[in-house]
């Protein structure tokens, strides 16, 4: 699904560190050093035009133009057009130049990784979240490569430039929801299906604070195997496969009993025997004694197996089972 990120709360922290996140405003439209850059290549080919002027707009020509060893997923022209249509702008220019920049750095990393060396899970992109922290995008490798739900033409990688190494994709890569992240992740499609079937992803990609659920959001997120799990540990609880956990009718409460509202917390914030409140009814306990340990509802504990997976809208803990109020 294309579409642009709402930002009226999330005033983007852009104070970018690094080689590839230094900017001098002042330098943005000088001429470009001579060489084959990131940045020369939009210069060059006309298929890259609009990303030229992309670049411009949003400050980022010192960086792509400068020195580095990055990758960057390079839209065509008419990934931009449909951009800029499916987000209601008439041009460019009616982007505002924040979200742009932002946007333009989810297509950026900062390690040169070419078409070989892919491998499929989740990167930090130069993006940021409200906070300074990098976003993740999910590399899918079945089916061909995918940045999320953006494809990459697999005929068109691997393009060297003096700084880096360009793939050239067909959609803009958009800013990423915990609900985006958590599609773009295979190992995800039962809490997907699940989410979707008690409509609650509209309200899980939601930005806003004013929200009937305020974001930004944590997601203690069940993976296949943890649904999986819960299926095997009890042969007495009428749960045999996947659609007896989708038809369970309090399912809907279960689901959000794995998010908190209001707060993004990263790992390094947890602490040990710390309470949680979640959206749903009911707390449950954490335990970081040995490794993060989750004490659901029902005294069953979970194992925390992935941590820090950023969205723009909230943080992805991945877990081994599923918690019950």
């Amino acid at each position: 699904m294309k579409k642009l990120i709402k930002f009226p709360l999330f005033i983007l922290l852009l104070t970018l560190s690094g080689s590839i996140l230094s900017c001098d405003s002042d330098d943005d439209f000088t001429s470009p050093d001579p060489g084959n850059s990131a940045y020369d290549l939009t210069q060059t080919n006309a298929n890259f035009s609009i990303l030229g002027q992309a670049i411009d707009a949003a400050g980022l020509r010192t960086t792509l133009d400068g020195s580095g060893n990055f990758t960057v997923f390079a839209p065509t022209n008419a990934a931009f057009q449909a951009f800029l249509s499916d987000n209601n702008f008439a041009s460019l220019n009616d982007v505002p130049v924040d979200v742009l920049r932002n946007t333009l750095l989810n297509h950026v990393l900062d390690t040169e990784v070419r078409s070989t060396m892919l491998t499929q899970g989740y990167v930090k992109t130069s993006a940021t979240d409200a906070d300074g922290n990098n976003l993740d995008a999910f590399i899918n490798l079945q089916n061909g490569v995918t940045v999320n739900s953006s494809e990459v033409d697999t005929n068109q990688v691997d393009i060297d430039v003096d700084n880096g190494v360009v793939h050239v994709v067909n959609d803009v890569i958009a800013l990423p929801t915990v609900v985006d992240l958590a599609v773009a992740n295979p190992n995800f499609g039962n809490l997907v299906t699940a989410v979707t079937q008690e409509n609650l992803a509209g309200a899980l990609a939601e930005t806003s604070t004013s929200a009937a659920i305020p974001a930004p959001f944590t997601v203690f997120a069940p993976t296949n195997a943890s649904f999986q799990n819960l299926i095997a540990a009890d042969p007495n609880d009428g749960l045999n496969n996947i659609n007896d956990v989708l038809a369970l009718p309090n399912l809907s409460d279960i689901l959000l009993y794995h998010v908190v509202s209001g707060a993004a917390v990263r790992a390094e914030d947890i602490m040990d025997g710390q309470t949680v409140d979640p959206i749903t009814q009911g707390t449950f306990t954490i335990s970081t004694s040995n490794g993060v340990v989750i004490t659901d509802g029902t005294g069953t504990e979970t194992t925390v197996v992935a941590t820090n997976v950023t969205a723009i809208n909230g943080v992805i803990h991945a877990i081994d089972f599923v918690l019950r109020p």
